[in-house]
């Protein structure tokens, strides 16, 4: 019986093979490890290849104006003044999680959320730090059409 544990024990500790991803968010986020990676789009990249989906508008209540993505790479819209500000600090605005797929002139790195030093922290999802690509989403999980 003691045998069969240890046998039991051994398999537990391999690693799950990985599932091709389904959703855009299975597709922009890695948990195969303990760093917890995801694939972020640089807004300053945007501005500077002079990105066309890349849009304006002002609030009429605040006054404000915010940036958004036309093409949904990244679905928050940012205020432009809190962008500017913090683009003239030494490490500016920083990246904005992505949601949909890159264009090929987005700028976009991936982030791990955590370093380590040990096995655990190792990353077992090399194919991960590659732009993905259309073919990479199962088109009937999308719903923006119909349910």
């Amino acid at each position: 019986m003691r045998a069969e544990r240890g046998a039991l024990r051994r398999y537990y500790t391999f690693r799950v093979a990985p599932i091709p991803a389904r959703t855009s968010s299975e597709l922009h986020e890695c948990r195969q490890c303990c760093s917890f990676c995801d694939r972020v789009v640089h807004p300053s990249g945007c501005i500077a290849s002079g990105c066309q989906y890349l849009y304006l508008y002002d609030d009429e209540e605040t006054g404000s104006r915010f940036m958004g993505c036309m093409n949904k790479v990244f679905r928050g819209e940012i205020d432009v003044e809190l962008f500017e500000q913090a683009e003239r600090t030494r490490q500016g605005f920083g990246g904005v999680k992505m949601t949909g797929l890159p264009l090929p002139q987005c700028r976009s790195t991936v982030e791990r959320a955590y370093d380590g030093y040990t096995e655990a922290f190792d990353c077992v999802n090399p194919h991960f730090f590659h732009k993905p690509e259309r073919g990479d989403v199962d088109e009937a999980f999308d719903l923006r059409d119909e349910l």
